[in-house]
């Protein structure tokens, strides 16, 4: 596993897989993560001392993705180049480890010295970093299988496979740069935190129209896996009660059917209906808001109104816009418009009969009768 410093001379330069997956991530992670994902990693090692994740079932894929004819599946060619790459023991991934701590120290070494180091020592720190970088990228590729096999477990839950794969990547790039191999946690119990809460925040945010918070979305989680198990032991489907009761003392009925409703999937309003699909949603559902000819109704309505009254007087016109509201809104009586005016109610009944009388046969007043029967 180790090369000499001559060695180092004849390795090829390795592409970069994992560049674009990393252009925007975090280039560093915050302390409660790393400090969750230790206590994660240290209580899945007190329980198993293997890999937190069975793999079998993912190898004997990788394997019969290798056997089969080439595909165009872009699923199966990726399992099929990561399965070329062998998996390591424990001792393999301390080793690289040490290999990555030894070139962040020649990079740091290289920039702190930069003027002051002498040719020959500024080329070894420069094979010391770049072996570093080599070991780093080992390590990322030989748990690419890893991500896979969390990411498998998603795949049905609105996220495309290969997608939840790249976030899953990014999840495991941050668990090498953050591994202490001191601690003694095998890499794959320590990555397999990283990796799931990159694959659960991808769901959390690109799996729905409406973004669901990661947190919301575990527990949506396991709503639906215990509502599975009722229906399984109730043979049909559990009430909301029986959910509450099942998900817990802080749970109520009213609580389960708001998290139910969160799971809907909103449907578009191009979706097309019908046999023919000649229609859409949206031409079937009203509009609540002023369509552009209802305002140019109005529009005329009020320009008709405005000709009509301009035949009366102001007393007239001022008396009919009050008593049929067309001021604020409110039909005022005759002993309201008579306080308003200093009035007589029976001045004012007066007043409203010759104005109607003049609207009644005027010719703008006919053009406004016709404009409301059309």
């Amino acid at each position: 596993m180790t090369q000499t410093v001559e060695q180092l001379y004849h390795l090829p330069i390795l592409p970069d897989l994992t560049a674009d997956l990393t252009a925007d991530a975090p280039v560093d992670a915050s302390d409660a993560d790393a400090d969750a994902a230790d206590q994660w990693a240290a209580s899945a090692s007190a329980s198993d001392d293997s890999a937190p994740l069975n793999l079998d079932d993912l190898e004997t894929e990788l394997q019969n993705a290798e056997e089969a004819a080439p595909s165009s599946d872009p699923v199966r060619q990726y399992l099929n180049e990561i399965g070329r790459v062998p998996l390591l023991t424990v001792s393999e991934e301390i080793e690289l480890a040490r290999r990555m701590e030894s070139g962040l120290a020649a990079d740091d070494e290289l920039t702190a010295g930069a003027r002051t180091l002498s040719e020959r020592e500024r080329r070894r720190l420069h094979l010391i970093a770049e072996d570093g970088r080599l070991a780093r990228q080992q390590l990322i590729e030989a748990n690419l299988r890893l991500v896979v096999s969390i990411a498998k477990k998603q795949k049905n839950r609105g996220v495309n496979l290969l997608d939840l794969i790249q976030e899953g990547n990014r999840g495991l790039m941050r668990a090498v740069d953050k591994f202490e191999y001191r601690r003694g946690f095998k890499f794959s119990t320590y990555a397999t935190w990283w990796v799931r809460q990159a694959v659960n925040r991808a769901v959390a945010d690109q799996a729905r129209t409406i973004r669901i918070p990661v947190h919301l979305n575990e527990t949506l989680t396991r709503l639906g896996r215990i509502r599975q198990d009722l229906t399984r032991q109730l043979s049909r489907e559990p009430l909301d009660t029986e959910t509450a009761e099942a998900m817990g003392e802080e749970w109520s009925a009213d609580k389960v059917e708001q998290m139910r409703a969160l799971t809907l999937t909103p449907l578009s309003l191009d979706t097309p209906v019908g046999e023919d699909a000649q229609a859409t949603y949206g031409e079937f559902i009203t509009d609540p808001g002023e369509t552009t000819v209802d305002r140019s109704d109005q529009h005329l309505l009020h320009a008709a109104v405005t000709a009509a009254l301009a035949q009366l007087t102001d007393r007239e016109a001022l008396v009919v816009r009050l008593r049929f509201g067309m001021i604020d809104g409110a039909e005022h009586t005759l002993d309201q418009v008579g306080r308003l005016l200093s009035l007589t109610r029976e001045r004012v009944r007066q007043i409203e009969s010759s104005a109607l009388r003049k609207l009644r046969y005027d010719a703008a007043s006919r053009h406004l009768h016709d404009h409301l029967n059309t």
